[in-house]
């Protein structure tokens, strides 16, 4: 019987010929193989993957790898498979196999917006969706495993797929999945798990990740209101519904986690919420009821409290265009932020991108809603009488209101210091500011997309000319009886 000479592993070299593939230069490393630019002769460069671990699990798993990309090859949104080569025993020659050279995913998302990067996770999760279709699960679902191709993102990286029939190749209380990506499940008994779920939490976890630009993910369940939250990191953009399906998808039981195709439809949601103003608006006015009211939507609620004033005003004012306010003497404007004014018992609106600042001394706030016209719900600020500053020349528009340079905080002079640039013949210190001090009157905020801001003659100040009590009839009236 003759006996069978054992090969050992040529070294890789750049200009090596590899069944017909010359190799170029080495590209990176996976868990089990090492990743090489090669082409044919006068061919297109290509990337050739080798196994470099030997054990039979690896060698295993890379065999399926290829099984699976033979199966699934061709389909949209998988880097296909080119070419391979899979010896009848390890020892007879590195295996490799021979994909389209791809971009990888840190190129591909650099610089893409956010609208961007959930329209190539929905074709990522279109994808995944047809292998669950399957029963094919991932199991390795993570940024590093999405490349670029042909005009869009595609899935790589099937070494640990699994699908029906497959051979168990993974031992007991082994994890596996990526380490900042995997499901919990997958930690503790991926033998068993389900990867359908399991993938879906992966995504999910992908997908804060491209968006944050956080390489190291988050640990456990995702929670908006944390700093895990996407606002701290997208601060102007819809993010709701991402917020609920991240953490929905990221729940530890993965019997509650939504389906891929769940996870696709979301996803679209998204964009169609983000593409049209008025819809995003309708609901981003709608979401800060609901977080102001958890337990249900009141019909009116009133604060007095001036720090609980600020900080129902700071909620509205820290989403960006949502809200318009009208004020009392005519025309109107768009709140950013709201803090506490030098003068005792004072609040200072900062509106639009300008930078102005509207200083008053807050009575109440009253919210008031119209069940489920959401659109006409609104807030109605009174602003307690006080005595003008005695600042000559500044502009007292019908008694309401004085046009003031604030020198420093809480020190006025007249509003022409501010125009002239000095103060005292002196040039304005770095503190000065043009503000607005309001000696009274009413100030009611909409949703930038109501009816009431949209028609023109509202900007007259009519909500000042009437009591609250009025003016809730009156928007009752144009809302209508069946509310």
């Amino acid at each position: 019987m003759t006996k069978k000479i054992k090969k050992k592993p040529v070294p890789l070299a750049s200009g090596q010929d590899i069944g017909g593939w010359i190799l170029e230069h080495f590209l990176g490393e996976g868990g089990n193989g090492d990743v090489w630019k090669a082409c044919r002769r006068g061919g297109s460069p290509h990337a050739i993957k080798f196994l470099r671990k030997t054990g039979e699990e690896a060698y295993s798993r890379f065999k399926t790898e290829i099984e699976i990309l033979k199966q699934i090859t061709p389909l949209a949104g998988i880097v296909p498979l080119v070419d391979q080569y899979i010896p009848e025993s390890k020892v007879d020659g590195v295996p490799w196999f021979v994909m389209p050279l791809a971009t990888p995913f840190n190129a591909y998302v650099n610089g893409k917006n956010p609208d961007e990067i959930v329209t190539g996770f929905l074709e990522l999760s279109t994808v995944i969706e047809m292998l669950h279709s399957k029963g094919i699960s991932h199991r390795d679902i993570k940024p590093a495993n999405f490349l670029y191709l042909d005009g869009r993102l595609c899935l790589s990286d099937f070494g640990l797929v699994k699908f029906p029939k497959k051979p168990q190749v993974t031992p007991e209380k082994r994890d596996v999945g990526a380490k900042f990506t995997m499901a919990p499940e997958m930690r503790r008994v991926a033998s068993t798990a389900d990867g359908l779920p399991a993938d879906v939490y992966s995504l999910a976890k992908s997908l804060w990740i491209a968006l944050t630009g956080v390489e190291l993910g988050f640990d456990g369940q995702y929670n908006a209101a944390s700093t895990q939250g996407l606002r701290n990191f997208i601060p102007h953009i819809y993010t709701t519904t991402l917020d609920r399906l991240i953490a929905e998808c990221t729940d530890d039981n993965p019997a509650v986690r939504p389906k891929i195709a769940a996870f696709s439809a979301r996803l679209r949601e998204w964009r169609k919420i983000t593409d049209d103003f008025d819809t995003r608006n309708l609901a981003e006015w709608t979401e800060l009821s609901h977080k102001l009211f958890p337990l249900g939507m009141p019909e009116r609620v009133t604060w007095h409290h001036i720090d609980s004033i600020c900080a129902v005003l700071a909620e509205m004012a820290s989403v960006q265009a949502l809200n318009h306010m009208f004020y009392p003497n005519g025309g109107g404007n768009t709140i950013t932020g709201v803090s506490r004014a030098a003068e005792k018992g004072m609040i200072a609106l900062h509106i639009g991108e300008g930078g102005g600042v509207e200083i008053l001394q807050p009575a109440k706030l009253t919210y008031e809603s119209f069940g489920n016209k959401a659109n006409w719900n609104y807030f109605r600020l009174e602003a307690e009488i006080v005595e003008p500053t005695g600042q000559p020349h500044s502009h007292d528009l019908k008694g309401h209101v004085e046009g003031l340079t604030e020198i420093t905080p809480g020190i006025y002079a007249p509003y022409y210091c501010w125009d002239n640039a000095e103060y005292r013949g002196e040039p304005l210190p770095t503190t000065a500011r043009p503000v607005t001090r309001y000696l009274g009157g009413s100030f009611v905020f909409f949703s930038t997309n109501s009816p009431y801001n949209r028609t023109p003659s509202t900007y007259d100040g009519r909500h000042n000319k009437v009591s609250e009590e009025k003016f809730r009839e009156y928007i009752a009236r144009s809302v209508g009886a069946n509310y």
